[in-house]
């Protein structure tokens, strides 16, 4: 058999892949390992950095906008993961029983917003929520429901919830394809066998369906933990953090920061505190979220 050249030694391959690495530690890991020194100075910007060790740190963590920040992101996970990843299962369930040409239909009109550049989306439901001329709460007047018709991102205790349905809105039909795409890996004979037992739907989903669809949730989880710790462009577009804080994420934080305040070092030390998160974030669904056999799939 003729010899591969892959099968040659370790440094003959490494130029393969040296362009790749190249290229990684350009775009990717130099900008972090300039973030965290970054994050150890006081810098802003024009003069040379001042270096302080982790003076940024013990401040942040007496910054009670920092911890707004932190609050309100965390609300937001319970629309960016929960909410779809319970729509995208419920929708998965009805749309898989459909026939095959009206699902094509319906899939692709509910991905459609997935597929849409969020900051774009962003504007679009500024527009929608305009609390004088926006077609919602022209359609609550019309409805006799004007004295709900609000001004959503205005509003101290809904600018969040509506900023966050709107990413809600946004994930679903991804959670929904995950899930589709988890139905068919299923042998339709596990479904058919609890039935003949005379299984209840209930009993069928919670028993079967949800224990065969922890690889699914586990990625859908991963995903959209992570979009809502890096929230920016929604949120930016839509509230630039207002009002008075009350939709203020991490991300718009650091922004502000960086080039509102010309904080670099401190705004650094937000970024890697986020980095953090998220690897502890994903340590912990890893670890929690798995098929009862333990395998990672």
């Amino acid at each position: 058999m003729k010899a591969s050249v892959l099968d040659a030694p370790v440094r003959k391959n490494l130029i393969f892949v040296l362009p790749g690495l190249i290229i990684y530690a350009a775009f990717v890991l130099l900008p972090i390992l300039a973030a965290i020194y970054l994050s150890l100075t006081k810098w802003n910007g024009i003069s040379a950095p001042d270096f302080v060790g982790f003076g940024n740190y013990i401040e942040l963590f007496s910054d009670s906008r920092f911890f707004i920040s932190l609050r309100n992101n965390a609300v937001l996970m319970i629309f960016y993961c929960v909410v779809p990843l319970a729509i995208g299962i419920v929708l998965a369930a009805i749309v898989s029983s459909i026939r095959a040409k009206e699902q094509l239909a319906i899939r692709t009109l509910l991905f459609m917003p997935y597929i849409m550049p969020s900051a774009v989306l962003g504007i679009i439901w500024h527009w929608l929520y305009n609390p004088a001329f926006g077609p919602i709460n022209q359609g609550l007047k019309l409805m006799g429901l004007g004295a709900i018709a609000l001004p959503w991102l205005g509003d101290f205790t809904f600018a969040l919830p509506a900023v966050g349905m709107v990413a809600a809105w946004y994930y679903f039909g991804f959670c929904m394809v995950i899930f589709l795409t988890g139905l068919q890996r299923i042998d339709p004979s596990l479904f058919e066998a609890a039935r003949v037992d005379g299984a209840k739907p209930w009993y069928i989903f919670y028993r079967i369906t949800l224990p065969l669809f922890l690889p699914e949730i586990r990625v859908v989880l991963l995903l959209t933990i992570i979009a809502s710790i890096k929230s920016f462009d929604l949120i930016f577009t839509m509230t630039r953090g207002g009002p008075a804080n009350a939709t203020l994420v991490p991300n718009i934080y650091m922004y502000e920061l960086g080039f509102h305040l010309n904080r670099f070092g401190y705004a650094a030390s937000v970024a890697i505190i986020g980095a953090i998160l998220i690897f502890v974030v994903n340590y912990i669904v890893h670890r929690f979220v798995r098929p009862a056999d333990g395998r990672a799939r």
